[in-house]
């Protein structure tokens, strides 16, 4: 029993891992698709952008509930959390509220965040601000070791892809470990053009000669992008889905709905609700055949069904997504705590994203009280702060019961045991 105990941990492990990699681009990806043209001009000073004041309150909770976790024994999971509502403030257009944030951060996710708001910087055109942060992210990221050296040392580099200094980029992006390799072919793509694009499709080819895992995924990220740079030019977009299609059998199935969620999120960036759809269409299938751990399932049915709205079929949508939530309530106490709230999330978004603020207040509350059945506060606060992220990031404003509800939970309910 003891044995299947562990088993059933490393399974659950594993799909969590391949999970977040379909979620988290989808999630934070401000720094892909707020921009299809390399650099704007900027129009001054850098500034946050207006925000309803709620969401600033959910992220600034977020952010609070997050830091609650005590550092010892607790650094990673309090620091992956503080991130996250970092890349939410990014998405929000909040790149002062971010700082403030990311300076607060005490591993090396701080130099991370500082590559992003680099990158953010870069997109926008605030280039002195952009390599003020270059310089935190670097000074970082000689106290980092291992791959974290290397992941904060490749964002370096993609900042500076933007800025037009290649020199600087390939110096950061060289000699990394493989996980991290070909991570910054996707600022090429952002910042390239017409005549750049066949000699970018040459070097995605080269790393595909690799064959590695992680290499095949960060190719698959590439060519989402060029998807999007050329998106009006059919034979060149074309090109690049048919490169991720082509290559996708050698990596978990997993990345493929990554991948084609990406890319309907880009379609629908251009207004292109046929092709979103047939995109999407493409997802369900797979998403049908393979037998999903139950929160798995319901988290990939909340990113789908949520592309499915948004591409015009909000009918078949919450046809869906009713039948997802008749699951959970049926055989949700199956899934282990503290993967309960994460499982919901998705499905809130969803709704929200279809205009059905009622109906995602309802799951969104259930999530919250989901994310409070465990008995240490480690998982409490992680769930809670990922709630409140999702709230701002998705413009989802709280009724004053769920309000007053969330901020009970972090005044008074997080704290030992952890």
């Amino acid at each position: 029993m003891k044995n299947l105990k562990v088993n059933s941990s490393i399974f659950y492990l594993l799909c969590g891992f391949y999970l977040l990699c379909a979620c988290v681009p989808l999630l934070f990806s401000f720094s892909c698709r707020g921009n299809t043209s390399g650099q704007k001009k900027s129009s001054g000073v850098l500034v946050d952008a207006s925000l309803a004041k709620y969401q600033g309150d959910l992220l600034d909770l977020a952010f609070s509930t997050a830091t609650k976790i005590p550092v010892n024994p607790h650094i990673k999971d309090r620091s992956k959390a503080q991130e996250a509502v970092v890349m939410a403030c990014l998405e929000l257009d909040q790149p002062i509220r971010a700082g403030g944030y990311a300076k607060q951060i005490k591993n090396w996710r701080r130099g991370a965040c500082y590559a992003d708001l680099a990158f953010y910087c870069a997109q926008h055109g605030f280039t002195e601000k952009a390599r003020h942060y270059l310089t935190l992210a670097e000074e970082e990221s000689e106290k980092a070791e291992d791959w974290r050296r290397d992941r904060i040392r490749v964002k370096i580099a993609r900042a500076y892809t933007l800025l037009g200094q290649n020199t600087q980029a390939e110096e950061f992006a060289s000699n990394v470990v493989e996980s991290e390799t070909g991570k910054a072919a996707d600022a090429k793509a952002i910042a390239g053009n017409k005549k750049s694009f066949d000699a970018q499709m040459e070097e995605l080819d080269r790393l595909i000669a690799k064959g590695d895992f992680d290499i095949l995924k960060n190719v698959h990220h590439a060519c989402a992008q060029l998807f999007n740079q050329y998106y009006e030019d059919h034979e060149k977009r074309d090109q690049a889905e048919q490169k991720i299609k082509t290559t996708w059998n050698k990596l978990p199935i997993i990345v493929r709905l990554q991948s084609l969620m990406e890319l309907a999120e880009f379609a629908l960036d251009h207004g292109d609700q046929a092709k979103a759809l047939e995109l999407v269409d493409e997802i369900q299938q797979p998403l049908d055949d393979c037998q999903w751990p139950l929160e798995h399932y319901l988290a990939l049915i909340g990113k789908t069904e949520r592309l499915r709205g948004l591409a015009g079929d909000q009918d078949g949508a919450r046809k869906i997504l009713g039948s997802a939530l008749e699951r959970y309530d049926a055989d949700g106490e199956t899934i282990v705590n503290i993967f309960r709230a994460e499982a919901l999330v998705p499905l809130a978004e969803a709704y929200q994203a279809m205009g059905d603020a009622e109906s995602a207040q309802t799951v969104y509350a259930k999530a919250i009280e989901a994310g409070m059945i465990n008995p240490n506060s480690r998982p409490r606060a992680e769930d809670l702060s990922a709630t409140c992220v999702s709230m701002a990031a998705n413009a989802f404003e709280p009724s004053e019961e769920l309000r007053t509800r969330i901020h009970q939970i972090s005044s008074e309910e997080l704290g030992n045991p952890w």
